[in-house]
C-alpha cells in the first residue's frame, strides 16, 4: 500500500488549487463560507437534491414555496473538493505511487485553500488524515464506471469534483464524465499514464496478465497492434477531454515515470487544475 512521499508536502507548499467556483451572490458568499464558524449555525437553504439527508428539508419554506429546500449550515457552505481516486488492482503497476502523491499534495493545497476536501478511494470514503497516514489500497476489481456511480449519491450539490484514474478500462467517456458532472459545481479528470501506456514499443510475442481479471492474454506487440493501441489512446483522450469540456471541467494527463514538479509545472498549472502561490 504506498503511501504518500515527501513530494506531495511541496506540491502543496508552492501550488494552489487552481479549479474554482464561481463566486456566490448574496449575504452567504463564497469567502464567508471559508471561514470558521460552528457546523450547527443556519446559513441559508438551497433546492433538495435527490440523495440529501431528509432531516434537513425545511418544510416550513416548502408551505411557503412549494418547493422542497434544504438547510444549509456554515460548514456545509465552505467549499468542497471531491477528490475520486480509482483503486483498481492495475494501477498498482507503476502508477500507484504517483497517484498517491498526487492525491495526497491536492488535498493539501486544497485544505490550505479552505476548501473542506472529501476523498473516495473506490467505494470507501476515507478522511485525509487517513490517506497521509496510511496511503491507498490498489486492489478493487470494479470498473470505472460503477466507482463513479456509487459514489454519485455521496457527493454534494456544488462540489469541486475530481476524478484521477488512468481511464484503460472498457468504458463510455460519456457516461462516466455526466455522472461525475451531474451537480456538480466544476469538473476535472486527471489521467495518470505510464510512460509504456502513452507509447508502447513494438516487442513482439507478450503474454500479459490482466490484474483484474486474472486473465493471461498471448498478443505480439508488432507495428499495427501498436497503432491500434495508440489510435484508440487517441480516441479515448479526446473523448474525456471533449466530455470535460462540455461540463465546464478540464482534462489533463500526467505521466507517473516523470518528475511530480515537473508534471505540475508543465501540465496541470497550464490546464488549470493548480495556480502557482
Amino acid at each position: 500500500m504506498p503511501r504518500p512521499g515527501p513530494e506531495h508536502a511541496e506540491l502543496a507548499e508552492r501550488y494552489s488549487l487552481g479549479l474554482r467556483l464561481p463566486a456566490m451572490s448574496g449575504l452567504s458568499g463564497l469567502m464567508k463560507g471559508r471561514g470558521t464558524g460552528s457546523s450547527v449555525e443556519f446559513q441559508d437553504h438551497r433546492k433538495y437534491f435527490m440523495g440529501d439527508d431528509i432531516r434537513k428539508l425545511d418544510w416550513r419554506a416548502y408551505a411557503r414555496t412549494d418547493q422542497l429546500m434544504v438547510k444549509r449550515y456554515r460548514e456545509e457552505v465552505r467549499p468542497t473538493l471531491e477528490l475520486l481516486v480509482d483503486d483498481s488492482r492495475s494501477l498498482a503497476q507503476g502508477k500507484a505511487q504517483r497517484m498517491v502523491d498526487l492525491v495526497a499534495g491536492l488535498t493539501r493545497a486544497a485544505e490550505a485553500d479552505g476548501f473542506m476536501v472529501r476523498l473516495f478511494s473506490g467505494a470507501r470514503q476515507l478522511r485525509s488524515d487517513e490517506l497521509m497516514a496510511a496511503g491507498l489500497d490498489f486492489d478493487s476489481r470494479m470498473p470505472l464506471q460503477e466507482l463513479v456511480q456509487r459514489a454519485q449519491s455521496r457527493l454534494r450539490p456544488g462540489s469541486v469534483r475530481l476524478l484521477v484514474s488512468d481511464f484503460l478500462s472498457p468504458h463510455a467517456a460519456t457516461s462516466v464524465v455526466r455522472s461525475l458532472a451531474a451537480g456538480a459545481g466544476m469538473v476535472g479528470l486527471i489521467q495518470v499514464l505510464s510512460a509504456w501506456d502513452a507509447s508502447p514499443q513494438e516487442d513482439g510475442a507478450l503474454q500479459l496478465h490482466d490484474c483484474e481479471t486474472d486473465e493471461l492474454l498471448d498478443v505480439v506487440l508488432d507495428g499495427p497492434t501498436v497503432r491500434l493501441y495508440m489510435d484508440r489512446l487517441k480516441a479515448l483522450t479526446e473523448a474525456l477531454r471533449e466530455e470535460a469540456r462540455r461540463s465546464g471541467g478540464v482534462f489533463a494527463r500526467v505521466l507517473a515515470d516523470r518528475a511530480m514538479d515537473e508534471q505540475c509545472s508543465e501540465v496541470l498549472v497550464p490546464h488549470g487544475l493548480l495556480a502557482v502561490r
